[in-house]
């Protein structure tokens, strides 16, 4: 199986988040060049390819009551717990980037320590021949009852990746990695899954 990654907010209601510095709107790829996959847009963070971090925030304000923050929180982006850090790069050391970042409370009083994440495999991993979606030079998910499914000689040795074909800005992940990440007990996950083909 292949899961997109993402944060599961059990939250009772939608707190809002606010850079405090840098400007998110400035965020760029190292690299914008044009390839057959989803057009790189200037400010498109997910693109599977590295950031330029100069216009990073490092704090983040949370709206809302104190609470505790799960292991993957989302606010602008996916930002990480060490912990998770720490299982992704055992598996791929030196391939994402992780960008610390300070959660802070409206008070200025310290929420937790995170890291703005982002993966940097860009690959085309659908199985086309299995996949029932259509294609239009990008996977054209309609929210029908389709199979999407992924091809494992495609993702190849990668655990994290995010795929070129894929509108969605959503990191897709091994099952091997997923099963790492609930036996380290992270908080906050999401994993929605789809089957895997050889």
């Amino acid at each position: 199986m292949v899961y997109f990654l993402s944060h599961k907010n059990d939250e009772l209601y939608a707190y809002t988040s606010q850079a405090l510095d840098g400007d998110v709107n400035k965020i760029r790829p190292v690299d914008p060049t044009r390839d057959v996959g989803v057009r790189i847009r200037p400010n498109y963070v997910y693109c599977g390819r590295p950031i330029e971090a100069t216009y990073l925030p490092t704090t983040i304000e949370l709206s809302g009551p104190k609470r505790q923050i799960p292991d993957l929180y989302n606010a602008y982006a996916l930002l990480v717990s060490a912990k998770v850090k720490h299982v992704i790069e055992r598996f791929e050391p030196d391939a994402h980037q992780f960008f610390p970042i300070e959660l802070v409370w409206e008070d200025g009083n310290h929420a937790a320590e995170r890291f703005w994440f982002v993966p940097c495999n860009r690959l085309d991993t659908v199985d086309r021949a299995k996949t029932t979606f259509e294609f239009r030079n990008v996977w054209f998910l309609d929210g029908s009852k389709k199979e999407l499914v992924f091809n494992r000689s495609q993702i190849g040795a990668h655990h994290v990746w995010i795929d070129k074909f894929i509108v969605m800005p959503t990191p897709a992940i091994s099952e091997v990695l997923k099963a790492s990440l609930e036996a380290a007990g992270v908080t906050g996950a999401h994993y929605q899954p789809f089957p895997e083909t050889d």
